[in-house]
C-alpha cells in the first residue's frame, strides 16, 4: 500500500462518515416507506415517526452501524475506483491518464466495478441499518434489537454469516449501476467547469458541492426500483423472507404495483443532494489538505 492508497482511504473515510450522518434521518424515512407498503404520504410518515417515537429515537435509531459502514464503504469506493481505472487504462489504452482526466469509458467501467466491490462491504451494514430502522414499527414482542451491535450478533447466531448477505444480489446490481452513473455525472460536471490541467481539489469548494449533489441524485434515480427490492429482502418480513431477487420483484409488483418500486423516492432524491454534496466536498478538501501537508514536508 503506497502513500496514494492511504490518501484515498483517509479522504474516503472522512467523507463517508460525514455524509452518512447527514443523510441518515431521511434514509430512515425512505426505509419506513419502502418497508411498510402503506399509502401514507411523506409528511404523514415524518409526523408519525416524530410523534410516536421522538426525534432522536425515531430518526437516528441504528446510526452507529451505517456511519461506520459509510466510512468503510467510501474508503473502499475511492480506493477501488482509483485502482480499477488505473488497471483498465493500462489494459485498454496502454497508458494511465493524469488523475481527473480519465476517458469516460474508463470512468464508466471503473464506477461499475467499484460498485461490485463496495457491495461486498455494504450489504452487511445496510442489512443491520434496515433492521434497526423498522424496529419501532414492529409489535413490542418483536422488537428484539436494542442496538446495532446486538442486531449483528443475533443475526449471525440465527442465520450465520450468510444471513448478513441477505439481499446481496440486489445490492450488487444497485451499486454497479448506481456507481457507474455516479462517477460519470460527477466527472462530467466537474470537467465542465474546472480548467484543463487543474486538479478538482484545487477548484472552488462550490464545484464539488454542486457536482457531488447532482451525482448523488443520479445514483439513486438510476437504480431506485432495485433498492426497493433490496429493502424488502433485508427487513425480512415473513412474506418476503424466503424469496430470491426475481421472486421479490414479482411479488412487489403484484402487491403494490409500479408505485411499490418508487415508494420513498422523493425523500431519497431530496436527501441525496446534500449528502453527496458533503461527501465529494469533504473528499476533495481532504485531498487539498493532504497536498498542503506534503508540500510542507518537501520544503523542510
Amino acid at each position: 500500500m503506497d502513500n496514494e492508497d492511504i490518501r484515498e482511504i483517509v479522504a474516503g473515510s472522512v467523507a463517508g462518515a460525514l455524509s452518512t450522518a447527514i443523510e441518515y434521518p431521511m434514509d430512515t424515512i425512505k426505509v419506513r416507506m419502502q418497508d411498510g407498503g402503506t399509502k401514507q404520504s411523506l409528511w404523514q410518515c415524518v409526523k408519525r415517526i416524530a410523534l410516536d417515537e421522538g426525534v432522536v429515537n425515531g430518526f437516528f435509531r441504528g446510526l452507529p452501524a451505517p456511519v461506520l459502514g459509510g466510512a468503510i464503504e467510501d474508503a473502499v469506493m475511492f480506493l477501488s475506483y482509483r485502482s480499477v481505472t488505473e488497471k483498465f487504462q493500462k489494459l485498454a489504452y496502454d497508458r494511465v491518464a493524469p488523475t481527473d482526466t480519465e476517458p469516460y469509458p474508463v470512468v464508466a467501467v471503473g464506477g461499475a466495478a467499484t460498485g461490485v466491490v463496495v457491495a461486498l462491504v455494504l450489504t452487511p451494514t445496510d442489512l443491520i441499518k434496515c433492521k434497526m430502522q423498522i424496529q419501532n414499527t414492529l409489535p413490542p414482542a418483536e422488537r428484539v434489537y436494542k442496538n446495532s451491535f446486538q442486531c449483528f450478533e443475533i443475526t449471525v447466531k440465527k442465520r450465520g454469516l450468510p444471513g448478513l448477505y441477505r439481499g446481496h444480489v440486489a445490492m450488487t446490481l444497485r451499486e454497479a449501476i448506481g456507481c457507474c452513473c455516479y462517477f460519470l455525472v460527477y466527472h462530467f460536471l466537474m470537467r465542465s467547469f474546472v480548467p484543463p490541467g487543474h486538479a478538482y481539489h484545487d477548484s472552488s469548494p462550490m464545484l464539488p458541492l454542486c457536482s457531488g449533489g447532482c451525482a448523488g441524485v443520479a445514483f439513486w434515480t438510476s437504480m431506485y426500483p432495485i433498492d426497493a427490492i433490496k429493502t424488502k429482502q433485508q427487513t425480512m418480513k415473513s412474506d418476503y423472507l424466503k424469496l430470491n431477487f426475481r421472486q421479490c420483484c414479482s411479488r412487489l409488483y403484484k402487491t403494490e404495483g409500479v408505485r411499490g418500486f418508487f415508494r420513498g423516492y422523493p425523500i431519497t432524491a431530496f436527501r441525496a443532494f446534500p449528502g453527496n454534496a458533503v461527501l465529494f466536498a469533504s473528499y476533495e478538501q481532504v485531498n487539498h489538505l493532504w497536498d498542503v501537508v506534503e508540500k510542507k514536508k518537501e520544503s523542510t
